[in-house]
């Protein structure tokens, strides 16, 4: 069945290529998209079938082993899927592939090592040069303060070793302004990315402008205070967070991230304090089946994303690090009483990543990428792209 699904990708790529071999994929703003290694078929059909508007796709491929060894998790050196890298470059469009390690502490130990730094930046350039990708995306996350110094290193050294004309992608977490970030602002503010090296180095910067939930302590108050409030990427958080990083990366240079996806919560009330609980994460179609399961009817809310509310008998665990509080007076409006839990769904859609496309637009920033694309994207999506 997965071999007559990768056949049948590659066919209607082809035959898209065959068809349109002159088309100009480019646009004035740049569009790209992750495509995940646990959804790798699903999402590699939609790309299939939206290439025409994309600049570049970054399949979610690689993660690094013991010494700085690479991981192909999406299995990109075999199957159909190195005809799909040369359809996909033949067809205008850019192959840039993600190198991910989500532990700080593990980035630190690579990075802090120049043996096992040096080595690691060698398989990543002979990676780029066997497989002839046009670049590679570094996407390190949980990074402490004491690493940048060491990622300043690993960045400079890998942009003079990748051959001319390759793309050195740096995929980084938002940035806000602290006084949205702190209660009271520390003396000293430390930073674990070098924004002035990486925007030296770095071809391209990707912020990872979602995953929003309560971080922004001054939306919370304007806008969680008795509402319902957790949102993946509110319009007036992104435009926080771009004004943020244009003081000092190009904006020519800037690619916001822009999610396609939603968390679940469970929410209580107590003490003047409304408590998240993140559940799950869940696609747009996930949440949409969610909605008309449970009779719900998703509407728009005031961070600009849909939602709805619903309430159940069934408390779940989750871990302290996925539970987050905002002041509120009173319950939010729609809560339900005890003893039924009140579950709150919030997702992004088209209609909230247009309204990011159009700061990206304003700002005059390079582009777009989404993540992820999956095959559970809102279909109205791929019509925002313009």
């Amino acid at each position: 069945m997965k071999n007559n699904l990768g056949k049948n990708f590659l066919v209607i790529i082809l035959v898209f290529y065959l068809i349109f071999p002159s088309i100009s994929f480019a646009t004035n703003l740049k569009y790209g998209a992750w495509l995940p290694f646990w959804k790798k078929q699903p999402g590699a059909n939609t790309f299939a079938l939206q290439m025409d508007k994309f600049y570049s796709i970054s399949p979610f491929s690689y993660e690094v082993g013991i010494n700085g060894s690479l991981i192909d998790s999406l299995k990109m050196g075999s199957g159909f899927w190195p005809q799909w890298v040369k359809a996909v470059q033949d067809g205008g469009v850019k192959v840039i592939p993600t190198i991910a390690i989500l532990d700080g502490d593990k980035i630190q130990s690579l990075l802090s090592n120049k043996k096992l730094r040096e080595k690691h930046i060698n398989n990543i350039v002979q990676l780029v040069k066997t497989k002839k990708y046009n670049g590679i995306d570094i996407d390190y996350e949980g990074k402490d303060p004491k690493t940048k110094i060491y990622f300043d290193y690993f960045i400079k050294e890998l942009w003079k070793k990748l051959p001319w004309g390759k793309t050195l992608s740096c995929t980084l977490e938002s940035r806000m302004p602290p006084d949205s970030k702190y209660a009271v602002l520390p003396k000293n503010i430390e930073y674990a990315d070098n924004y002035y090296i990486l925007n030296k180095y770095c071809d391209e910067i990707r912020i990872m402008a979602y995953d929003q939930g309560t971080i922004d302590l001054k939306l919370d108050a304007q806008k969680g205070k008795n509402n319902f409030y957790a949102p993946v990427a509110d319009k007036d958080w992104v435009e926080k967070v771009i004004k943020e990083t244009i003081k000092i990366i190009d904006p020519k240079k800037i690619m916001i991230g822009i999610p396609t996806y939603g968390y679940e919560y469970e929410v209580s009330w107590a003490n003047r304090v409304t408590t998240y609980k993140r559940i799950r994460s869940r696609t747009f179609i996930q949440a949409m089946d969610l909605a008309d399961s449970v009779n719900a009817i998703p509407q728009r809310n005031n961070a600009g994303e849909l939602s709805f509310v619903y309430a159940t008998t069934t408390s779940v665990n989750v871990s302290k690090n996925l539970i987050y509080q905002i002041a509120s007076t009173t319950p939010p409006l729609g809560i339900f009483p005890s003893p039924l839990i009140t579950r709150f769904m919030n997702f992004s859609d088209s209609q909230s990543a247009a309204g990011i496309i159009n700061l990206i637009k304003k700002y005059k920033l390079k582009g777009a990428v989404f993540f992820k694309m999956d095959g559970e994207t809102d279909p109205a999506l791929w019509s925002k792209i313009k």
